[in-house]
């Protein structure tokens, strides 16, 4: 059956906004946040800037609104890496590599003035409680099966977790990355599974 025509106006708008949104933060990632101006993101997105206006206000929106999805993104991708895990604590120690490498990347790649923007103000405080949420439920369930200590709040190891690991941005290698995923677990006194017999 063919698309509804509703249908279709709705994907089109899905895919001009998402095109704008990628091209404002690759812009502001390689010139900053005041390098950034709607005409260029116009031209860069291959629309007008009429249309643009149709869709954002001003190019600070526009990256608010981007790093909304980097961080959705995010989050379900952690998500998903806790509940492939063999074990709750597998999981647990999966969402800790998982947000180190974020944290990695985005030190290696984004504009100060672009992590200022988008890390305070209510939408920050939303996106750091739904991420602190997402790992208090890894570790309450790491605790529920005795793979990390019981003797702290789900919640405070989670943010304890979150905090130390966000030093990542800071790391000049992979190896140190890894290494500071190795500590974090040690505070937690996180186990897990080794392999079974056969196996490496």
């Amino acid at each position: 059956m063919p698309k509804l025509w509703k249908d279709t106006v709705e994907e089109h708008r899905r895919d001009v906004r998402a095109a704008i949104l990628e091209t404002a933060w690759v812009l502001a990632r390689e010139q900053g946040v005041r390098g950034v101006t709607m005409g260029l993101v116009a031209e860069r997105a291959g629309i007008s800037r009429a249309t643009l206006y149709k869709y954002f206000h001003g190019v600070d929106e526009m990256l608010v609104a981007g790093h909304a999805e980097h961080v959705a993104q995010h989050l379900a991708h952690l998500e998903g890496l806790r509940d492939e895990g063999r074990s709750a604590g597998d999981g647990l120690r999966a969402m800790l590599q998982g947000y180190a490498r974020i944290c990695f990347h985005r030190g290696t790649s984004a504009a100060t003035d672009l992590q200022g923007l988008v890390h305070h103000g209510d939408e920050h405080r939303r996106n750091s409680a739904d991420l602190t949420a997402l790992f208090a439920k890894a570790v309450r369930g790491a605790q529920e099966s005795g793979q990390v200590r019981t003797d702290v709040a789900p919640e405070e190891l989670a943010a304890y977790s979150i905090h130390a690991l966000e030093a990542a941005d800071q790391a000049s290698a992979a190896s140190a990355v890894d290494r500071l995923v190795d500590l974090v677990s040690e505070g937690l006194h996180l186990q897990v599974e080794t392999a079974g017999p056969g196996h490496d």
